[in-house]
């Protein structure tokens, strides 16, 4: 899972959500390089119908948020490297900016005729972000009916076809948020760190401070969600964990 995209690290992104391009490819062309197959959103939902389908090695792509970075860092990456990715917007802020950071919150998100040219590309599909990036958690019927169910209808209709995905805002959800994303007949839906069944997937957090040394052990160390999440709640040792990652020779000792 990925966020932003910049040229050279960011001073101005206390969220770490903001990855080097170069830093993107170099870990899309690890992948690939070590045998891993890329899906897109038809071989992941087969896949998940029917394990048996999943190659033995295979990754997807999501990107929350929709920033501009996207368009014009990411876009270029993944079609010269040849990798999927899907996208997933608030439907309600198309061409505003990121006003749920704290900073920067002026950065700057797809406008609608950016995400219609996005969406046509062979490398990438939209999908649902919820309409503002609220956290789902504990809102009222209605509040969940805009937020899943017209925040596909507005996507949709500025893209020409039904969406089919979603992920939920911050990671964020509960039983409710699960079922009315259920109702509303979307095929998958994307958490962070917790799994809640296929309306609740958990993804493997990329983020500005993974060299290639954590990027490996993040997909590759068993359990790796369980305890970085854990980490979350002591952001101290994350943050001594982190720089210890970033320490160790990034071809030494994982293949």
């Amino acid at each position: 899972m990925y966020h932003g995209f910049c040229e050279q690290r960011r001073d101005d992104d206390p969220e770490n959500l903001f990855v080097e391009v170069d830093r993107f490819e170099e870990q899309l062309r690890w992948l690939l390089g070590q045998g891993w197959a890329a899906l897109d959103l038809d071989g992941y939902l087969a896949a998940l119908a029917d394990p048996s389908r999943r190659p033995r090695r295979s990754f997807l792509v999501t990107i929350d948020d929709g920033f501009t970075s996207v368009l014009h860092l990411a876009v270029p990456v993944l079609e010269r490297v040849g990798v999927p990715a899907l996208l997933y917007v608030p439907s309600d802020l198309a061409g505003s900016t990121a006003s749920w950071l704290p900073r920067p919150a002026d950065e700057p998100l797809l406008d609608p005729e950016e995400l219609r040219h996005v969406h046509a590309l062979p490398v990438v599909e939209l999908g649902v972000h919820g309409a503002d990036h609220r956290d789902l958690r504990g809102v009222g019927t209605a509040v969940l009916d805009h937020q899943v169910r017209r925040a596909h209808d507005v996507l949709a209709d500025v893209v020409g076809e039904p969406l089919r995905s979603f992920a939920y805002p911050f990671g964020a959800h509960d039983a409710a948020a699960r079922d009315a994303v259920a109702g509303a007949g979307y095929d998958v839906a994307f958490s962070v760190f917790d799994d809640a069944g296929p309306h609740a997937v958990s993804r493997v957090d990329v983020n500005a401070t993974d060299t290639l040394a954590s990027f490996r052990l993040k997909v590759q160390l068993p359990g790796y969600r369980t305890w970085w999440a854990a980490l979350d709640r002591a952001p101290l040792v994350r943050r001594g964990v982190r720089a210890a990652l970033t320490a160790v020779n990034s071809g030494r000792g994982i293949r």
